[in-house]
């Protein structure tokens, strides 16, 4: 079944990354044409992971069938690895209408509105039965629609998935296990005092100079899906692996709400039903993907800790809880727990 999904997910990618060829490169800053003579509407999207990741592999797919779509109206280029800016930087970007699109972690948005906070919060979901049973509801809905409030349109919600705990000095089963260790987080208030209230010293720090740290032992460890941690090859400076799933962090896709009204009604139809199809296509990829790279570390030496008590970890972070229910909402909360409790 594994070699399967395995041979699954390399297909799709294989015609996803065959796919994308073709896209030219837009004027920077979204710069146009006259759409309504039939011209193009050249738009860049960016986002911070690598060009085999399930972004990028979407994403590509995404923007041909956008192009097909809509009769070569609209036309995406898609950036991996942050060279137009960070997360921060890229949403930033959007308000300002200097950038087109992008597709975050949920965590960065924390800096611009509590919409998605709620999200930030360890151990508020089992699994992603969970975790989409409220992003697909009317929930998500209404935390997409709020984002205009900050000038950004958000068209559907992709993921990064659930995070897990690497590190370079041991085995990790349990919160006392992480005391002392310095680990690498966002730059997320609610993250960080997650990962202090389970002892560990919460560092900040640049995602490009996380592989250098943990090889100078300038930090013991990060927290992060799967595919980026194998993609950047940190397991080979961070040998142990915890499946703790200890944040799910959704991706929405943004565009620019001055992008959004220079497309029209018939086109902007298009690009929201294409977001929501290829919502389901990005997820499978994370899905298959985590899979395959969990087989590729253990045939590297990767030691993985699989069966952790969540009971134990979120009873340890309930303080996390105490401290930020009242920003996050704390009807929310329980209406989350309610929607997926078992």
């Amino acid at each position: 079944m594994m070699k399967a999904k395995r041979i699954s997910a390399m297909l799709l990618a294989s015609v996803m990354i065959l796919g994308s060829v073709g896209c030219g490169k837009g004027d920077s800053g979204g710069s146009t044409k006259d759409v309504a003579s039939g011209e193009t509407l050249e738009l860049q999207a960016g986002h911070a992971l690598t060009e085999d990741s399930p972004y990028h592999l979407a994403l590509t797919q995404w923007a041909d069938e956008v192009y097909e779509k809509t009769e070569g109206r609209v036309k995406i280029e898609v950036f991996a690895n942050s060279v137009l800016g960070n997360e921060r930087d890229m949403i930033e970007a959007l308000q300002m209408g200097t950038l087109d699109i992008t597709l975050p972690n949920s965590a960065p948005l924390s800096n611009f509105t509590d919409a998605l906070k709620v999200f930030d919060l360890p151990f508020l979901f089992e699994d992603t039965e969970d975790a989409y049973a409220v992003i697909d509801s009317d929930i998500g809905s209404n935390m997409l629609d709020s984002l205009q409030e900050i000038g950004v349109v958000g068209l559907s919600m992709w993921e990064n998935g659930f995070r897990y705990i690497a590190n370079n000095k041991m085995e990790v089963k349990t919160p006392e296990d992480l005391k002392g260790m310095k680990i690498r987080t966002m730059e997320n208030p609610i993250h960080m005092a997650s990962f202090k209230a389970w002892g560990a010293d919460a560092t900040a720090m640049a995602w490009g100079e996380v592989y250098t740290a943990l090889q100078q032992k300038t930090i013991d460890g990060l927290e992060n899906p799967v595919s980026p941690i194998y993609q950047n090859k940190l397991h080979e400076v961070a040998p142990y692996l915890t499946m703790t799933g200890h944040f799910y962090c959704p991706a929405p896709l943004l565009i620019s709400q001055k992008t959004w009204e220079k497309i029209s009604e018939a086109d902007q139809k298009v690009i929201k039903e294409l977001s929501d199809k290829y919502k389901d296509i990005e997820r499978q990829l994370c899905a298959d993907i985590e899979v395959e790279y969990k087989e590729k570390m253990l045939e590297e030496g990767v030691s993985i800790v699989e069966d952790i008590d969540k009971a134990a970890w979120r009873e340890a972070a309930q303080p996390v809880y105490d401290d930020y229910e009242d920003e996050v909402g704390r009807d929310l909360i329980k209406q989350i727990q309610d929607m997926t409790s078992k």
